[in-house]
């Protein structure tokens, strides 16, 4: 039998609920351990307020670390494969992802080969390109990737999943609907893991994304790609200035932030009418290139400054 690693990060449970669905159907082919990423000073799940929320924003996208706890990871256990479940905060891994990646307990990732499954919003393109860079200097071989985002209209997703967070409410109400990925969506999330499996007993790691892909690994949206493209180009931007300010925390920085939750939440609610219908209009106007960034994006292959 193979030995598969999932590490993985979650606040809410989302992901957990992912891979145990992906896992369902192998692992009783297979011998699975399970090790969760946790933050020595965790962040607080419902977030507190939005000023909590946005001060995590400089230290996710500048990919800062924090402590986390010792990982219980079978200590001499020969893995087949390991499987990474992440969330991207602000078009960047998640920081208790992020702070992994970067601690001694990232070395268990070298030489093998890796699958990622993302869960997000909607936007993880950016995200995901610096797993790759990461795990390219880890000696790591990704060979998949997954990728799960909430199917509904920008507006609603956004109401929902602030819902969701500062108020712990996933499930839908009167005005929005369910936040995070689709309850439906994570069941259907099964249907990869025979699929992976399969790759690893017969030697076909190398096209397993192709398999992916075609099971609908990664619905990904043209004009997403131009709109994940111009907040790439921002954060960082708002990130340096921010820690001009001081680290996490300092009250120094708060005023800074709130510029930065006014700006995003006109470019949401306000301007994203607008900004989508351009995307799309570029989309179209730049068919070649369009198709040549879907095709990049949904293989795991890394070339610097795609977005």
């Amino acid at each position: 039998m193979k030995n598969i690693l999932v590490i993985y990060s979650s606040q809410t449970g989302q992901m957990l609920d992912v891979l145990t669905s992906l896992s369902a159907d192998i692992k009783e082919q297979a011998h699975l351990d399970f090790v969760k990423i946790e933050l020595e000073k965790p962040f607080p799940f419902p977030w507190k307020d939005y000023d909590t929320f946005f001060d995590a924003m400089p230290e996710s996208v500048l990919g800062i670390p924090q402590a986390i706890t010792p990982m219980d990871i079978p200590a001499g256990k020969q893995y087949d494969l390991v499987i990474l479940g992440y969330q991207p905060w602000f078009l960047s891994p998640s920081i208790p992802f992020n702070s992994f990646l970067q601690s001694e307990y990232a070395q268990v990732l070298k030489d093998k080969p890796v699958v990622t499954v993302i869960a997000c919003r909607n936007m993880w393109l950016r995200a995901q390109e610096k797993v790759k860079a990461r795990l390219l200097e880890l000696d790591a071989n990704l060979v998949g990737n997954i990728a799960l985002d909430d199917k509904h209209p920008n507006l609603a997703s956004t109401m929902s999943i602030v819902r969701w967070m500062i108020h712990g409410q996933k499930e839908a109400s009167d005005k929005y609907p369910e936040a995070g990925v689709a309850t439906t969506d994570i069941k259907d999330t099964r249907r990869f893991g025979p699929t992976i499996l399969h790759a690893l007993e017969q030697g076909q790691l190398a096209t397993l994304q192709l398999r992916l892909l075609e099971q609908g690994a990664i619905p990904l949206r043209p004009n997403l790609i131009v709109m994940e493209g111009n907040g790439a180009r921002q954060f960082p931007k708002w990130a340096a200035n921010t820690r001009k300010y001081g680290k996490a925390g300092d009250p120094a920085r708060k005023k800074m932030l709130k510029k930065f939750k006014v700006t995003l939440f006109i470019a949401i609610f306000i301007l994203s009418p607008v900004s989508g219908g351009l995307a799309k209009l570029k989309t179209l106007l730049t068919r070649k290139k369009t198709a040549a960034d879907l095709a990049y994006f949904r293989q795991v292959a890394f070339v610097p400054g795609k977005i």
